[in-house]
């Protein structure tokens, strides 16, 4: 199945890639939760910047929350 971005594009801040790969990253290695979520992206940011993702900033747990409940 193919995920679509619902959001509309002028009020998108975070592409939809990076928040999916990198709350898949955080759950492969044991997230249980958003905050859990946003720290691992934290403490993984040089790596992450490394391979072109999340160049400007991390979004807060809330918002990865809310990214991640408009796919269908």
């Amino acid at each position: 199945h193919t995920v679509t971005d619902q959001r509309q594009s002028a009020k998108t801040t975070y592409c939809l890639f990076e928040v999916l790969f990198g709350s898949l990253c955080s759950v492969s290695a044991g997230a249980k939760g958003w905050f859990d979520i946003r720290e691992y992206i934290l403490g993984h940011h040089d790596w992450f910047k490394r391979n072109g993702l999340f160049l400007n900033e991390i979004p807060a747990d809330d918002t990865i929350a809310r990214i991640i409940s408009t796919i269908e």
